[in-house]
């Protein structure tokens, strides 16, 4: 199945996204903060990789669940650097959050092709989305 990693800062629904993840066949990567998250995504690659583009086995995961409430950094900040690296440019995204529509229109501008999973949510539709995505060609 796929590495997902998940960026998100609340306990109790990481360890329920975690677990149910890890069930459906998926390794899962827990990002506890943004920075941790984009320190393991934008560290610098092997020499060579910008010439040819980036791998696809570049990136420690095939896909991003992202919370848009973050302690330190605000979700469309980790959208932003996400997008603007070479590396991450055209990373598969699921903003899985509470957020008012107004913000999710935000982050949906920096990051078109996400797809968006609103809490609360049932964990066949993070799932769904995960296959949708990975399965999609070119998605983003």
């Amino acid at each position: 199945m796929a590495q997902v990693g998940l960026l998100e800062d609340n306990p109790r629904i990481a360890k329920l996204c975690v677990t149910f993840l890890d069930f459906a066949g998926h390794r899962v990567v827990h990002y506890r903060h943004p920075r941790e998250c984009l320190e393991a995504l934008l560290a610098d690659k092997p020499a060579g990789t910008e010439a040819e583009g980036p791998a696809p086995d570049s990136l420690p995961i095939d896909l991003l669940i992202l919370d848009l409430y973050m302690p330190d950094m605000a979700g469309e900040d980790v959208l932003r650097q996400l997008r603007a690296h070479p590396h991450t440019r055209n990373l598969p995204l699921i903003l899985c959050t509470a957020a008012p529509a107004s913000e999710i229109e935000q982050a949906k501008s920096i990051a078109p092709r996400a797809v968006v999973v609103e809490k609360p949510f049932k964990l066949q539709t993070l799932t769904a989305a995960i296959d949708a995505l990975l399965s999609a060609p070119n998605a983003v």
